[in-house]
C-alpha cells in the first residue's frame, strides 16, 4: 500500500494557486497577508461529521456543528456537486434513491425530493421512522414517553394511515412491520401493522391497566409484550403472539408462577425471544416493600470476609435488588427460573437454549476489574448444569456466543478455544499458531491485561474472526484450519473491521457482548494504523480476491460509509488542514472531494504538526506529536507546554478547532495559536515504576524537541489530566525541568488512592489500579511498600519546586478531590508556589460550559505568566477573597 498523501491533486490545487501567485509577485506585497486569530474568531470554527450516503451512492448527507449550535445539514449530490443546505436540521436520513427527510426547528418535517429540489413541510412532527426502505415515513406529534398521534405516510408525505394515543412502539429489524399500543376511546390495544402488502389488525385490547415492553423476534415471525393490569399492585401479565395463524398466547405471572408475593415481573428490562420462537425471556424482582424505611441511624456492618463490598450491595438493594431470568414456554406455559442467588449472573448463548451462570464475586476480593469466576452452563430444556470453566476472566471479551448455535468461544492459557454443549468438548482453536493474541507481550508495561478480541463470526456459523496485535485471522469453528487474511505485522500496520461494518450485523445476548456475523463471501472495509508513523486508511478486504486500498497516507481518516454499490464516503484531515470528505467509486482510481469544511482558516496564521522520534532508556524508539505555533519564525525562541498521558503521538492528525469549550482546559490549536509549541509524548512504563517511567520518557521527549533549536529551554510547562495528572504530580517532584506546571483531578498520595472505594458506576476498591491496571505497580501494596513510596507524589513533595495549578470536581467519583487537597497542603505547608481550583458540582472532567471557559483561561494565563512572564492575573500575583 502506497502512501497517497501526496498525490491528491485535488486538495492543493488552493495552494497550488497560492504558491503561484507568490512566485509571479514577490515584491509587490499583493499577496493577502494572513491575520492572527482572535478568541473572537473562534465561533466561525465548526465540526463535520458525516451522516449518510444514498443507496445509489449518487447522494451524500453531512453536518457542520458550531458551539453556539447555528448548525447545518447538507445534502450534496456527488457527481454534479449540486447542494442544498438546512439550518438547524437534524435527523437526517435517505429514503430510498430520490428522497431525503429531515427535522427542522418548530417540529416540521421536510422532504426532500432530490431530482428537482422539491421540498415538502409537513407540520407538528416531533419525530418519525422510516420503514419499508423509506416508502413509508411514520410521524409522531410528541416526544418520547408521550402519548402520540402516528400518521402513516408513503414517501411523498401523504397520509395513508393514522392511530391516535400511541404510547408505545417496535418497527421489526427489516422495518417491514410496526408493533404499537395505543388507546381507542375507552380501550387499550396491541396491534401490528405489516407495510407489505399494507394491513392493519388488533392483537389484543382490554378496558383497563396499559400494554408495553413491545419487542419482535429476530426475523419477526413472532412478537411479545407485557400487560400491566393494575397500575397500583404493578401485577403484569406476559403476552406472546404468534404471526403466522394469529395466535396469542398469554401468562398471568402472579397467579401461574405460584411465587410468593414478594416477586413481580420487572418491567425496566425487555424481553427477549428465542430465535426458534419457542421460549420468552424476562426479568423477575423483589417488590419494594410499601412501609418499611430504613433507619439512617442503623448501624451497617461490613465483614472482612464478605465477598463484595458493603457499599456496593447497598446500591444494588436500594434499586430493588438484583433482577433473575426467567424463562417462559408459550406453547406449554411452562416457567423456570434461570439464575439463582448462588450463581446471580449470567448470559445466553446464541440459540437460546443454554444459559451461563457465574458469580462475579465468587474469589471474593481480587484487584482485577474483571474477577475470575467459575462458569456453569445450564440446560434450559432439562434445568441441568455443569461446571464448564474453572477461575476464567468475566471480561466480556473473553468470551463470545456463535449466533447460529450454542457453541462458546472463550480465552484461555494464551488461546481461544470453543466449546460444544452438545459434544461436550473443549477444542484448542489457535494452539498451532504462532502469535499473541493479547497485550501481555507487549514491551511497554500493558495498563491492564487485554485480548485483542474476536470481533464476530463468519454468516453461516463455520468460522471465527480473531485479532492478533497486527492482523485478522479466519478460524475454523473445529479446529480445522486457520488462515491469515492480513500481512500487517511484517509492514508495522494495524488491521481491524471498520466500525461501519457493525451497524447492521450485530445482535445482543443478555448481558453478554454484541455478537455480529459477517458475510464473507462479499467485501469487508477495514480500518489500517501505521504504528510507526501513525498513517492511516481504509482498505476493502475480499478472502477470494485479496486486499485493495480505498485511500491510506499520512493523514486521519474516519466515518467512511458505503452505499451498495460500493461508493465511499469518508472525512479527512490533518492538523493543519481542517476536515474534508471524499468520495471514492469502485470504478474510480482516485477520490474526489467533495466538501471542505473551515475554509476560513486560510485568512489566518496556523500551527502545523511533525512527528519526533526518541529513545527510552530501553533503547527503544518512541514518538511524539510536536505542534508549531501559527506564526512560526526559525529564528525565534518559543515556550512549550507538553500534554501528558499516555501513547498521546497518535494525536498528530487530529485537526483541533479553536475553543474554550474543553473538558480539560486545554485546547492544542489555543496554544500554538498564542505562540507555544505544544509536545505530546508516548511514554514507555517499566511494571513498578509509573512515575519513574513518566519522567524518564517525557524528559527525553523534551530534550529532543529543543534540539531542534526553536524551544526555550527554560520556558517549558507542563500539563496533565487524571493519569496525566499523576505523572504531572510525580515529575515536578523529580525535575525541576518545567518552568510551570497544571495538574487537573490527580492522585498525589498514591498509598492513600490505593485504599479508595471508587464511586464510578460501581463501588468497588481501587487496589486494581495499582496492581493491574493503569498505575502497573503490578503488586499489593503489602507485597512492594518501596515502589508505592518510590512513586508516591506527595511522599517526595518537599523537592517540588515548580509553580503548580491544581483543578478538580468537587464531585469527583473517580479520584477524589481530597487527592488534589492533599497535594496543595503539602506544597502550602513546604511554602511551595501553588493555586487550586475547585469547582463544585464538577465530575472529573468539567461539564459547564462557563466552568470550562474558566478554566480554560485560567490555564492559559497560569502558563503565560510563568513563561512568557505575563504578570496582568492579579488571581496569580495576589490570590482572590471568598465572596
Amino acid at each position: 500500500m502506497t502512501n497517497l498523501f501526496l498525490i491528491k491533486r485535488s486538495i492543493n490545487v488552493s495552494i497550488l494557486n497560492w504558491l503561484l501567485l507568490l512566485l509571479t509577485c514577490p515584491l509587490t506585497g499583493q499577496v493577502q497577508q494572513k491575520k492572527h486569530l482572535k478568541e473572537s474568531d473562534y465561533i466561525k470554527w465548526g465540526t463535520l461529521n458525516v451522516k449518510a450516503l444514498s443507496d445509489d451512492g449518487n447522494w451524500a448527507s453531512y453536518q457542520m456543528s458550531y458551539e453556539n449550535h447555528l448548525d447545518t445539514l447538507f445534502v450534496q449530490n456527488t457527481y454534479t456537486n449540486k447542494t442544498f443546505s438546512f439550518a438547524g436540521a437534524q435527523d437526517g436520513h435517505f429514503a430510498g434513491k430520490n428522497i431525503f427527510t429531515f427535522l427542522q426547528p418548530e417540529s416540521r418535517l421536510k422532504i426532500l425530493t432530490l431530482k428537482i429540489g422539491k421540498l415538502k413541510t409537513i407540520e407538528n412532527v416531533k419525530r418519525y421512522e422510516l420503514a419499508l426502505d423509506g416508502k413509508y415515513i411514520l410521524t409522531f406529534d410528541q416526544d418520547y414517553a408521550k402519548k402520540s398521534l402516528l400518521k402513516i405516510r408513503n414517501d411523498k408525505g401523504e397520509i395513508r394511515d393514522s392511530l391516535n394515543d400511541i404510547s408505545e412502539y417496535s418497527l421489526s429489524s427489516r422495518k417491514n412491520a410496526l408493533l404499537y399500543t395505543s388507546k381507542v376511546k375507552n380501550q387499550i390495544e396491541v396491534g401490528i401493522i405489516r407495510f407489505q402488502p399494507y394491513s392493519r389488525y388488533i392483537v389484543s385490547k382490554d378496558s383497563i391497566g396499559k400494554f408495553c415492553n413491545l419487542v419482535w423476534q429476530n426475523n419477526a415471525e413472532s412478537a411479545a409484550f407485557l400487560h400491566e393490569k393494575d397500575s397500583v399492585s404493578k401485577e403484569f401479565a406476559l403476552n406472546y403472539f404468534r404471526i403466522a395463524d394469529k395466535k396469542l398466547f398469554s401468562f398471568e405471572y402472579n397467579t401461574q408462577v405460584g411465587l410468593p408475593k414478594q416477586l413481580t415481573v420487572f418491567n425496566n428490562t425487555s424481553l427477549s425471544i428465542s430465535p426458534d420462537g419457542k421460549k420468552v425471556f424476562f426479568m423477575e424482582i423483589k417488590k419494594k416493600e410499601p412501609n418499611v424505611k430504613k433507619d439512617s441511624k442503623t448501624v451497617e456492618i461490613w465483614n472482612g470476609n464478605d465477598k463484595w463490598l458493603f457499599i456496593d450491595k447497598q446500591r444494588i438493594e436500594s434499586k430493588a435488588g438484583i433482577p433473575n431470568l426467567a424463562l417462559w414456554y408459550p406453547e406449554t406455559n411452562g416457567y423456570s427460573r434461570i439464575n439463582n442467588t448462588e450463581l446471580p449472573n449470567f448470559m445466553l448463548t446464541g440459540q437460546r437454549d443454554y444459559a451461563v451462570l457465574y458469580d462475579q464475586n465468587a474469589y471474593g476480593l481480587q484487584s482485577k476489574y474483571y474477577d475470575e469466576v467459575d462458569y456453569y452452563l445450564k440446560d434450559l430444556k432439562n434445568d441441568t448444569q455443569n461446571l464448564i470453566l474453572q477461575k476464567q476472566s468475566c471480561d466480556p471479551s473473553q468470551i463470545g456466543f456463535e449466533p447460529l448455535s450454542n457453541k462458546i468461544l472463550y480465552y484461555k492459557e494464551k488461546n481461544w478455544w470453543i466449546f460444544d454443549p452438545l459434544q461436550n468438548t473443549h477444542i484448542n482453536l489457535t494452539g498451532k499458531i504462532t502469535t499473541s493474541w493479547d497485550n501481555s507481550t507487549e514491551s511497554s508495561a500493558p495498563h491492564q491485561f487485554m485480548v485483542y478480541g474476536n470481533p464476530g463470526w463468519s454468516l453461516n456459523g463455520n468460522n471465527i474472526l480473531l485479532y492478533d496485535a497486527y492482523d485478522i485471522w479466519l478460524t475454523g469453528t473445529d479446529g480445522s484450519v486457520s488462515i491469515r487474511l492480513t500481512e500487517g505485522r511484517e509492514k508495522n500496520i494495524v488491521y481491524r473491521i471498520a466500525s461501519s461494518e457493525f451497524n447492521n450485523s450485530s445482535q445482543l445476548s443478555y448481558n453478554g457482548r454484541l455478537q455480529a456475523s459477517f458475510d464473507m463471501s462479499k467485501d469487508l472495509i477495514l480500518s489500517v494504523e501505521n504504528k510507526q508513523n501513525h498513517s492511516t486508511g481504509y482498505c476493502v478486504l475480499n478472502i477470494h480476491s485479496g486486499i485493495k486500498p480505498i485511500d491510506y497516507g499520512f493523514y486521519d481518516l474516519s466515518e467512511i460509509q458505503r452505499s451498495p454499490n460500493n461508493t465511499y464516503l469518508y472525512k479527512k484531515q490533518t492538523y493543519d488542514q481542517a476536515p474534508w470528505l471524499e468520495i471514492k467509486r469502485k470504478k474510480d482510481s482516485k477520490a474526489a472531494v467533495l466538501f471542505a469544511s473551515n475554509k476560513q482558516q486560510k485568512n489566518y496564521l496556523f500551527g502545523k504538526s511533525e512527528l519526533l522520534y526518541y529513545e527510552s532508556v530501553k533503547g527503544e524508539k518512541l514518538k511524539a506529536a510536536l505542534f508549531f505555533p501559527a506564526d512560526f519564525d526559525p529564528l525565534k525562541k518559543y515556550p512549550m507546554v507538553v500534554h501528558i498521558y499516555d501513547n498521546m503521538s497518535k494525536e498528530i492528525h487530529k485537526y483541533v478547532n479553536p475553543s474554550l469549550l474543553n473538558s480539560e482546559g486545554f485546547n492544542i490549536t489555543n496554544y500554538t495559536l498564542n505562540g507555544y509549541f505544544v509536545l505530546l509524548p508516548d511514554i514507555q512504563y517499566e511494571l513498578g515504576n509509573p512515575g519513574i517511567s513518566a519522567l524518564t520518557s517525557v524528559t527525553a521527549a523534551v530534550e529532543t524537541a529543543t534540539k531542534k533549536g526553536y524551544v526555550d529551554k527554560n520556558k517549558i510547562g507542563l500539563f496533565g489530566h487524571s493519569f496525566g495528572a499523576y505523572e504531572t504530580n510525580f515529575i515536578i517532584s523529580q525535575s525541576n525541568l518545567f518552568a510551570a506546571a497544571v495538574s487537573g483531578a490527580g492522585v498525589s498520595d498514591v498509598i492513600g488512592a490505593y485504599f479508595n472505594i471508587s464511586k464510578n458506576g460501581v463501588f468497588q476498591s481501587d487496589m486494581w489500579r495499582y496492581e493491574s491496571q493503569q498505575f502497573r505497580i503490578g503488586k499489593s501494596l503489602y507485597d512492594d511498600k518501596e515502589s508505592y513510596s518510590r512513586n508516591s507524589p506527595i511522599l517526595n513533595a518537599q523537592n517540588v519546586k515548580t509553580p503548580l495549578l491544581l483543578w478538580t470536581g468537587k464531585n469527583d467519583r473517580i479520584i477524589p478531590w481530597n487527592q488534589s487537597i492533599s497535594f496543595y497542603l503539602a506544597l502550602r505547608k513546604l511554602r511551595g508556589r501553588n493555586i487550586m481550583l475547585v469547582y463544585p458540582n464538577e465530575d472529573h472532567s468539567l461539564e459547564y460550559p462557563d466552568n470550562q471557559i474558566d478554566l480554560s483561561n485560567r490555564m492559559m494565563q497560569w502558563f503565560d505568566y510563568f513563561l512568557k512572564d505575563d504578570l496582568r492575573p492579579s488571581w496569580i500575583t495576589k490570590g482572590v477573597s471568598y465572596n
